[in-house]
This record gives C-alpha cells, sequence and structure tokens, in this order.
C-alpha cells in the first residue's frame, strides 16, 4: 500500500523539510515503505486560494484517482491543510468517501478506526481545529489590515501600485512627490481649471506640447479623466476606482492641488457635457446678453425670421436680430479701443506664456518628424543594403511615414504661424508709443471676433417696448453699473444715442431743464451703424407663387366664406340696429 504526504507552506520564508521529515517517519513507523510514500509539497496561501485553485489537493485528489493502491494521507497539522473550515470539510468528505485514511499528528487525529469506521472523536476534533484555524486567521487579517492602514495614513508604502506624481524614498519608505510628474499633475489642473478644454481637447494639448509621451489620444483622455476626479491629489484616502465613494483604507499621499479644485473640475466636466455638440457657423451677438422685458429670461434666435424671441414667457415678445446687433457692436467699439489702451504687464505674462506653449510643440513636433525620418531611412537600409524586407513592403512603410511627416508638418507650420502672431503681439503691445487706431477696430468683419468683443465687454442687455415699431435697449458694459441707452425704430432700422422727449415722457415723466429761462428738451442724435447682416430665409418669388396657385385651386371655397361672412355681418348690423 502507498500513502501520501500532504506538505503546505503559506510563504517562501517557511521551510517544509522538517513537516516532511517528522511525517515521513510517522509513515514509516506505520509500516510503508520508502518507496511508497509520494510526498505532495506546494507552497501556496491556504487561506487567499479556493479548493479548485489549489495545486497541493488536486495533485493529491488526481494520485488517488490514478492509483488504488494509496489508502492514507499523512498531514502535519489542520490548518496545514487549509486554513478555511468549509475546504477543510469538503477535503474530510471527499477522503470519507474514497475510505483513505488522514493521520495528523498535531493535534493525533486517526480518522478510521482499525475496524474501518469512522472516529466520531477524531472527526469533532479535526472541526474543532479546523473553526479554531479559520478564527486564528480572521484575526491575523484584522490585525493585519489595522496595521497596513495605520501605515498608509502616514503615507508609509505597503505596496501595490503608486499613484502618477508620487514615488517612494528609498531611506523612510515614504510616498514622496516626484517633481517632474507633479508639475505635469499641477499644468493639468491648471488649463483644465480655465474652462477652455475638454478631456479630448486638454489631451490633444498635452500631447502636442511633449508633455504627455507614449499615450494615445484614448489612453491620455483617460489619463486625464482620472486624474481631474482622483481625491488623492488633495491629500484624501486614494479614489481611482471610486470617484464618487473615497476609500477610507486607501493610501495617502501628499497634497498636490486642493479639494476645491477638485469639486472645480467636476463641475466644469458636467457643464462640458451639458453643451450642445454642434457647432453653428453663425454668430448672433446679442445672444446670451439679451434679456426680456417682461419675464427678464435670456432671448434666443430665431433663424427663420431673423428675431430674437423669449421662449420663458407667454407675451410673443421679439426683435430683430439686424438691429440689435449693430447698436451691440456699435457700442463695443469704442470701450473695446479703451480697454486696448489700458493693456498692463498681465497681458505680456499671457503672451509670454502663450510662447513657451508654442516653442514646446514646435519642439515636440520637430522631434517627431525627426524620429519618424530617421524610422524611413532604418526602413530603406534594410530593404536596398541588408535585404532583409522586401522592398514592396518598404516602399508601403515609407509612403505611410511620408504622409505622417507631411501632416506633421502642416501641424508645425501652424505653430509656427501661431509663434510669429504672438511674437508681433507682444512687440504692439511692448510699445510705448502704442496708440489705438479706432478705425482698425471699427474694420473688424469676422463675425466670431466681433461676438468675442461684445461678450467681452459687455455683461447684460434689456429692451423695452414703448410703442409700435419703438423700442430703447439699455446696455450694461462690465466696467461700470451705468448703462448705455438707445432709441431703436425697428420699422425704419434707424438708432438714436438718446430717448426722445415723447419716449422721456413715457417713461418717467415729462423731463425737462431750464437754461436762461429757456426749457431744454432733450435732444436725440441718429447713428449710422444698421448692418443687415442675416436675410430671412422665405423666397417671396416662391411663396407668390404659392399663394397665387393656392387661390386659384380654393377659388370657390373661397367665394363661399366670404358670402358667409358678409352675411354674418350683415345679420350683426341689423341686430344692432334694432
Amino acid at each position: 500500500m502507498k500513502a501520501i504526504l500532504l506538505v503546505r507552506v503559506s510563504t517562501k520564508a517557511q521551510d517544509f523539510d522538517e513537516q516532511e521529515r517528522e511525517i515521513y517517519n510517522m509513515a514509516i513507523k506505520d509500516g510503508y515503505l520508502p518507496e511508497c510514500i509520494i510526498p505532495v509539497c506546494e507552497k501556496e496561501s491556504g487561506i487567499k486560494l479556493a479548493e479548485e485553485e489549489r495545486a497541493g489537493l488536486n495533485k493529491m485528489k488526481e494520485l488517488i484517482e490514478e492509483d488504488n493502491d494509496i489508502n492514507c494521507v499523512y498531514c502535519w497539522e489542520v490548518s496545514r491543510i487549509a486554513r478555511r473550515k468549509k475546504i477543510n470539510f469538503s477535503v474530510l468528505d471527499y477522503l470519507t468517501t474514497h475510505k483513505i485514511q488522514l493521520v495528523v499528528k498535531n493535534p493525533s487525529i486517526r480518522l478510521f478506526k482499525d475496524n474501518g469506521d469512522i472516529d466520531e472523536g477524531a472527526e469533532m476534533v479535526f472541526t474543532l481545529f479546523s473553526q479554531m484555524a479559520e478564527s486564528e486567521m480572521r484575526t491575523k487579517l484584522a490585525r493585519w489590515k489595522r496595521t497596513k492602514d495605520a501605515k498608509r495614513k502616514e503615507s508609509i508604502y505597503t505596496g501595490g501600485w503608486i499613484l502618477y506624481g508620487y514615488t517612494v524614498d528609498e531611506t523612510t519608505k515614504k510616498l514622496i512627490i516626484d517633481e517632474k510628474q507633479a508639475n505635469i499633475v499641477k499644468t493639468i489642473f491648471a488649463l483644465y481649471l480655465t474652462g477652455k478644454y475638454s478631456y479630448g481637447s486638454l489631451a490633444k494639448e498635452l500631447m502636442q506640447t511633449g508633455l504627455l509621451v507614449g499615450y494615445t489620444l484614448l489612453t491620455a483622455r483617460k489619463f486625464i479623466s482620472l486624474t481631474l476626479n482622483n481625491l488623492a491629489y488633495a491629500g484624501l484616502p486614494s479614489s481611482t476606482n471610486k470617484r464618487n465613494n473615497v476609500k477610507t483604507e486607501g493610501n495617502i499621499y501628499p497634497q498636490l492641488v486642493t479639494l476645491e479644485m477638485i469639486n472645480k473640475c467636476k463641475e466644469i466636466a458636467k457643464s462640458n457635457t451639458n453643451k450642445p455638440k454642434k457647432q453653428y457657423n453663425n454668430y448672433y451677438f446679442g445672444k446670451g446678453l439679451l434679456r426680456c422685458p417682461y419675464c427678464g429670461g435670456i432671448m434666443v434666435a430665431k433663424k427663420n425670421n431673423n428675431t430674437y424671441h423669449c421662449q420663458e414667457c407667454t407675451k410673443g415678445f421679439w426683435i430683430q436680430i439686424n438691429l440689435v446687433d449693430s447698436i451691440l457692436w456699435h457700442s463695443s467699439i469704442m470701450l473695446y479701443a479703451t480697454k486696448l489702451a489700458h493693456k498692463d504687464d498681465e497681458d505680456r505674462k499671457q503672451y509670454y506664456c502663450q510662447l513657451t506653449i508654442c516653442d514646446s510643440k514646435i519642439k515636440t513636433s520637430e522631434s517627431r518628424i525627426k524620429a519618424m525620418q530617421e524610422r524611413a531611412e532604418v526602413i530603406e537600409h534594410k530593404a536596398y543594403v541588408e535585404g532583409t524586407l522586401s522592398i514592396t513592403k518598404a516602399d508601403s512603410f515609407i509612403n505611410e511615414l511620408n504622409n505622417k511627416i507631411d501632416k506633421e508638418r502642416k501641424e508645425l507650420n501652424k505653430w509656427m504661424n501661431d509663434r510669429a502672431t504672438i511674437q508681433n503681439l507682444l512687440i504692439e503691445v511692448s510699445r510705448d508709443d502704442k496708440v489705438v487706431n479706432l478705425d482698425k477696430v471699427a474694420e473688424i468683419k469676422d463675425d466670431k471676433t466681433r461676438y468675442d468683443i461684445i461678450h467681452e465687454v459687455f455683461d447684460c442687455a434689456f429692451i423695452d417696448k414703448i410703442e409700435q415699431y419703438k423700442y430703447t435697449i439699455s446696455i450694461y458694459p462690465k466696467l461700470w453699473n451705468h448703462p448705455l441707452q438707445y432709441t431703436l425704430n425697428t420699422k425704419k432700422n434707424t438708432v438714436f444715442t438718446d430717448v426722445t422727449e415723447d419716449i422721456h415722457q413715457h417713461l418717467i415723466g415729462k423731463f425737462h431743464a431750464i437754461e436762461d429761462g429757456v426749457e431744454v428738451l432733450p435732444v436725440s442724435e441718429e447713428i449710422k451703424c444698421y448692418e443687415e447682416r442675416f436675410k430671412a430665409v422665405r423666397n417671396k418669388e416662391k411663396n407668390r407663387y404659392y399663394n397665387v396657385k393656392y387661390c386659384r385651386e380654393h377659388k370657390e371655397d373661397n367665394a363661399r366664406r366670404q358670402r358667409e361672412y358678409r352675411a354674418r355681418q350683415k345679420a350683426l348690423k341689423a341686430k344692432t340696429i334694432k
């Protein structure tokens, strides 16, 4: 007959030579020959692995299934089988079913009696020690976890993945800041907090500047998303895998940013998600500025009839886009020129920062072009000199690289042009004798530039209807609270600098001043600023043709309705006379 020696240790530091030697001597004393003793020795965890994952138990079962001469299994102690009672009970049931004797040295257990019956006392002891082994392991795990959590709170490295921006001090074994990576993390937060970037655009920007190397656009976007949402950068427990729920047992890293910055980034991300994805080519200057006189809601542009209208109230208030946009642009010219005249060192600082970014982009683009050119040279050498690569494949690879080089050179030219533009702006700002030319500002024709200028200098605008075709507009600049007021005539498309006498009387009563005993009324001056930027999409000729066709097809119905209408009017008149 044969016997199996089941030996398990949970760590590499433990050695199973002593266990194997003692239970080997037990098997020899029980009469087994040395060649009939089969050792099964594995170094594996007794608590982390399930039964089907345990190599030692699987090998034991395979030997029992293959060799019918095996009738006994020796073990050092119950916990050496497993530290989970569920696994121990499963092994016990397996051995009982196959009539295999189980001998445990500590405590002394023999599963079967000499007559082949199960020893109930031994079974009870086995059950008790299985429970004790599992309880002991749970206590050790809890103690180990408390120790590990205490070390994490002290920023002591306890193993595992290290967050980007940090490293481990070899002396103290503490998590410390990696200055190079930390500067990239701070740059990500600083750029995203400007509100000008999405995750994707910021990823592209950082790849172009060379800050993120070895990333694809997809992986860079994911990296930025995880970085901006990770509370560990604010000195809180790591939350890499749980954006909304902080992991209390997570590592505590040295603080790089504030919690307010992370929350602000989350708000920006949420607003970016809610923004419309469609980009429009038409720029309506009053968008976001113009307010309804009845409900105060923001008026929106309606393209089909070129009007601003309110969607919040039921008054049906509307006004022409061309007229409002004309006076908004006219009013912004002087304010914008004044703002340009007072540019200070902050503008120079911004230009220098933009120059640094452009230089970084240019350097990164040039390095990419150089790398692709070197790669093309290597391919040519392999194909035409060494002969290790077919010429057809080489030409295909080279053509692909040349296309990428052409595309990268276009990007490089763009960065070079941007740099030259910024340098000219910097020179212009740095001039001591710089004089702002109003005519140059007024000559701006690009709608996007005009839109940006208007929204830069104005905070809001209110429209009030005085009578038919007559309105007043009050435009509030961001520099002061006093509004700019104008009178609009929507029928004649005219604008006046001040409200007229009848409008004054309608708004605040009769206004007048006395000079030398003579009553002076407000003087209004017309402004020649009207510009027809948008035309109605309706086709007058098409509409006329449709109307004529409709009248001809419904001539009899129209005549009948007219007769019925005249009869109703006649009956109503007769009833009134009586």
